[in-house]
């Protein structure tokens, strides 16, 4: 599969699964308005299907790869509470450092990646995510800074390697998308297992619905 094509797919299906309402609770959860949302990923499926960049010779910056996520994570930032704030930016550079340091150690010995890259890489930063918050927007806000940080930290260092430095390339936005995809699901299960419970609690608390 061709470098990006996992990023226009997630893209795709997360607004499909918006437009047809399937995340009104999720979002209602966290406050986001389902327009707001599919304005959200609308722009960023055609920063991604153009591919805009923005040049700082001799850097270039993606504009869907770097530009948005940050931006996405600073509006997600004025939503958060203000107390915990610099918490939760801290969990996200140390998901960033995480990240830099599991590719490092892959680049420098193949022999530990035993699975794809685009699996592993999602699956650590969104166990990192889940282990450092409960709150739905704050997980949310520590995937979109902290992976366009690990690419970051991973272009600069390779960039006497591999002769250029880009920022947000289609490689790393398969692993951001992979980890919103993966945050999605995950976050999915979490609240229909809660709503469940909260069923049976009512019910069982209710002697006319026990009957019935």
């Amino acid at each position: 599969m061709n470098e990006g094509t996992i990023a226009m797919l997630s893209q795709w299906s997360l607004l499909c699964l918006v437009w047809m309402g399937s995340m009104d609770a999720q979002l209602q959860e966290m406050g986001i308005s389902p327009r707001r949302m599919l304005a959200v990923i609308c722009a960023f499926l055609i920063c991604t299907f153009v591919s805009w960049k923005m040049y700082f010779a001799p850097i270039e910056v993606s504009l869907s790869g770097t530009i948005l996520p940050l931006l996405a994570s600073a509006w997600l930032y004025s939503r958060l509470p203000r107390v915990r704030r610099r918490l939760y930016v801290l969990g996200a550079c140390a998901t960033a450092i995480l990240l830099f340091w599991m590719q490092w150690l892959f680049f420098t010995d193949p022999v530990l990646l035993l699975w794809d890259e685009r699996v592993i890489m999602p699956t650590a930063a969104i166990l990192s995510v889940l282990a450092m918050s409960r709150h739905h927007v704050a997980q949310l806000f520590q995937v979109l800074l902290a992976l366009p940080l690990a690419d970051a930290l991973h272009s600069l260092f390779f960039w006497k390697l591999s002769g250029s430095c880009i920022f947000g390339n289609d490689y790393s936005q398969d692993l951001l998308w992979s980890s919103i995809s993966l945050w999605s699901l995950t976050s999915f299960v979490r609240f229909t297992v809660l709503r469940i419970l909260r069923w049976r609690k009512n019910v069982s608390s209710d002697p006319n619905e026990r009957k019935w």
